[in-house]
């Protein structure tokens, strides 16, 4: 089962992704958001994701590109060893939900 919540605390939008990733849709709806509120700074936290795909791992670096063009910051939340080195290089990383905060 896969869930996405999100939350927007004190100028951070926190998206957090739980389970397996079976919905590629899911981007599209967060952007919505992202974009009706005006929201600079994104927290994508995938510490609870149980397996993602290269796929979906593609689709994620594609689009921080897009966040990046819109002049707006993604950084992932995650203390997955395996999964950092793959985002590495590619999306800045915070150790938890509550270092975001000091990027303000």
């Amino acid at each position: 089962m896969f869930s996405v919540s999100t939350e927007f605390r004190k100028g951070v939008f926190f998206i957090r992704l739980v389970g397996r990733i079976d919905n590629e849709g899911y981007l599209d709806d967060i952007d919505y958001l992202i974009n009706s509120m005006g929201i600079n700074l994104i927290v994508l936290n995938i510490d609870h994701l149980q397996d993602i795909s290269v796929e979906n791992i593609r689709r994620i670096i594609l689009y921080n590109k897009e966040i990046l063009k819109k002049k707006k910051v993604l950084y992932l939340c995650d203390n997955n060893n395996i999964r950092n080195r793959l985002f590495q290089g590619f999306i800045p990383k915070i150790r938890n939900e509550i270092d975001a905060f000091s990027l303000i």
